[in-house]
């Protein structure tokens, strides 16, 4: 999906658009309907150890969470449950390594005290891995599930993550996209992946820039439409093949270009400012939170922030 330079710096050189793989194969997508619509936290999970998926050992696993939550969180009148479960539909197919995603739930239950009990999730959890590239056998007795999904209080979200990095030994680490992965993100998202397909979406782009030396508050607004960017994209990648890849080169002569146009049209030189925030139709990604509307586009953000994941805590290299 991506060859960084050195295993000192790991700079995206290549993303591969297709999701065809080999004899017209796709990815079946249809189970990330569970995804789309709510606003998640990103976070990258090294490897988990010991994590069994069998009804026993989830059962067990929610048993254990269950009781470390009630310790850690333990207030007045609320009781706890926790849950761990399957997700048979959220999984890349063909590739076996790719594994079900498993889905972590906290409850609280507030006792009334002679009204209604009350019961809400506090925190709910995804943990899957979602590449369409061969990857290498899980080593033994570990299951690779590099990205996190979560959304709930944030003192649940600290709590049930420091449980399950010492129940499977494994750390967990937001997952911010920074400024050099929303400037890649957004040719994701706009592109067509070839000639013939409509665009996975259409309307107004904003763009929210940084400025060196202020705070963060104090941001520059860029708006440009969609289909206007597309053009531009597609006249610089459109010399080659309908098996699209967007490549690093492909990346800066798109910002070259805009860049100018903001320099020419609005006055405005953005070279040292850095890319924030970006909001498209149905789409807000920032720091480590996202909310995307569209299966599509969720396909190709997760398989864009599974990689950078997997290279946070999988890929090994070494220099000799």
């Amino acid at each position: 999906m991506y060859t960084p330079r050195t295993p000192r710096m790991r700079e995206r050189e290549r993303f591969n658009l297709s999701t065809r793989l080999e004899e017209n194969e796709e990815i079946d997508i249809s189970g990330l309907e569970a995804l789309v619509g709510l606003t998640w936290n990103v976070y990258a999970i090294s490897a988990l150890f010991g994590l069994q998926r069998d009804d026993v050992h989830l059962k067990l696993y929610s048993k254990k969470l269950r009781e470390e939550i009630a310790s850690t969180l333990s207030r007045e009148n609320v009781t706890y449950d926790a849950k761990f479960s399957l997700m048979e539909e959220i999984v890349s197919r063909p590739y076996h390594q790719n594994h079900p995603a498993i889905k972590i739930e906290v409850l609280a239950k507030t006792n009334g005290g002679g009204e209604a009990d009350t019961e809400r999730h506090i925190y709910k959890a995804i943990l899957l891995s979602w590449r369409v590239t061969q990857i290498e056998q899980d080593m033994q007795n570990c299951v690779k599930l590099p990205l996190l999904l979560c959304r709930g209080t944030r003192s649940c979200m600290d709590a049930v993550h420091a449980i399950v990095g010492r129940m499977f030994d494994c750390l967990v680490v937001a997952l911010p996209a920074n400024g050099d992965d929303l400037s890649w993100l957004i040719p994701i998202i706009i592109m067509s992946t070839n000639r013939e397909d409509q665009p996975a979406i259409s309307g107004e782009i904003q763009m929210e820039y940084t400025v060196p030396e202020l705070p963060v508050t104090d941001t520059i607004i860029v708006k440009f439409h969609t289909s206007d960017l597309r053009k531009i994209l597609m006249a610089i990648v459109m010399d080659q093949d309908d098996n699209l890849s967007l490549d690093h080169e492909h990346v800066e002569k798109f910002y070259e270009v805009l860049h100018k146009q903001m320099l020419i049209v609005g006055d405005m030189q953005l070279g040292l400012c850095t890319l924030h925030r970006i909001i498209l139709p149905g789409i807000t990604i920032m720091e480590n939170r996202m909310k995307v509307m569209s299966v599509e586009i969720m396909n190709r953000i997760l398989l864009y922030l599974n990689e950078k994941a997997f290279d946070t805590f999988h890929a090994v290299n070494i220099d000799v």
